[in-house]
């Protein structure tokens, strides 16, 4: 089973009070800032000294969700604090207009809600490394862009998680202008227009993927167990059209959020070769264009899990997903 709180090692602290939305700051229990504890400490050689990570989760999460604190226990253990939040739509949400359990409220509440967390008197100022799943992958680009363009923080790097970089289903410009307006339509704008994705196609045997971490996930209340809403829907086109939707052979270089990035950041993109969600081509794609377009930052890295699926955390190999997660280089392929 995924080890979720550490009794020991990590001390998990509760924004949410001060944030009037779910968050956690989930750090060692001991934070020794010095260079020669850091060298010495088999817990922190994985990762950047104190660094502040900022968790992003995907569609349905929220940031107690087993998943999501897995890993934010897994960079705790690593020497790094990790800032977990809940996006607009998940986890605690308030129940306005503009925050209803199982509706995304889109990239620039999204946007917003990064910004008020990453104000905390916790955290506030200091320099951060994102690390985005799933949606929160392509909101990990969007995001880091928009903030680098603002020159409000210092990111040192980003770590994208089998991001979302274009939807299975196409549809042209005036018929997403339509599902647009329809989508802001009450009622409506609760449809459900796509099942739950799932992390594991029945009877798939050669997948590497952890039966009990699944089952701590299922038993999770707080959890979205619904479909996709139109209006999440629609604001996941909205936000991959802004990243550039499509494969490499789609997307110029110059029209790629992605490839924006990796020349401002460190970015390293891991997935899993049997992610049925989100296939890993278009991001390997993507990704592999805009090395081959030259000027990306030093320390630009790609790893793929062969037998794993869409979430890093559910297979045998989550610590050295963590280790990935936390800084460390990717490991020699056997």
């Amino acid at each position: 089973a995924m080890e979720l709180d550490a009794p020991g090692d990590v001390v998990i602290t509760d924004l949410s009070d001060a944030m009037s939305f779910g968050a956690e700051l989930v750090e060692p229990a001991v934070r020794d800032r010095s260079a020669n504890a850091r060298d010495e400490s088999p817990a922190a050689t994985n990762a950047r000294g104190d660094e502040l990570v900022l968790v992003i989760h995907g569609m349905n999460s929220h940031c107690r969700n087993p998943n999501v604190r897995a890993l934010a226990v897994g960079l705790a253990k690593r020497g790094a604090r990790a800032l977990t939040f809940d996006l607009p739509g998940y986890g605690s949400c308030d129940r306005s207009f503009w925050d209803v359990r199982g509706q995304w409220g889109g990239a620039a509440k999204s946007l917003a809600r990064i910004r008020r967390v990453l104000s905390h008197p916790a955290v506030r100022g200091e320099a951060f490394a994102i690390v985005g799943s799933s949606m929160g992958g392509a909101l990990a680009i969007f995001a880091a862009n928009e903030l680098m363009d603002a020159g409000e923080h210092d990111i040192t790097r980003v770590v994208l998680v089998n991001p979302l970089m274009r939807m299975k289903t196409r549809f042209p410009t005036a018929v997403l202008l339509g599902l647009f307006i329809l989508s802001r339509v009450p009622v409506l704008d609760k449809l459900e227009v796509s099942a739950r994705p799932s992390d594991r196609k029945d009877g798939d045997k050669d997948m590497d993927f952890d039966e009990a971490g699944q089952a701590q996930c299922d038993a999770d209340d707080t959890t979205w167990r619904g479909g996709v809403s139109l209006l999440s829907g629609v604001e996941l086109y909205r936000l991959t059209r802004v990243n550039g939707d499509g494969d490499a052979t789609e997307v110029s270089v110059d029209r790629c959020a992605l490839a924006r990035l990796m020349r401002r950041a460190p970015t390293t993109l891991l997935t899993g070769a049997m992610d049925d969600v989100i296939p890993p081509a278009s991001s390997i794609g993507r990704f592999d264009a805009a090395i081959g377009a030259g000027g990306c930052a030093e320390g630009c890295a790609r790893y793929g899990f062969d037998r794993a699926g869409h979430s890093l955390t559910l297979q045998s190999r989550r610590e050295v997903f963590f280790d990935l997660a936390a800084g460390s280089k990717p490991p020699e392929e056997e």
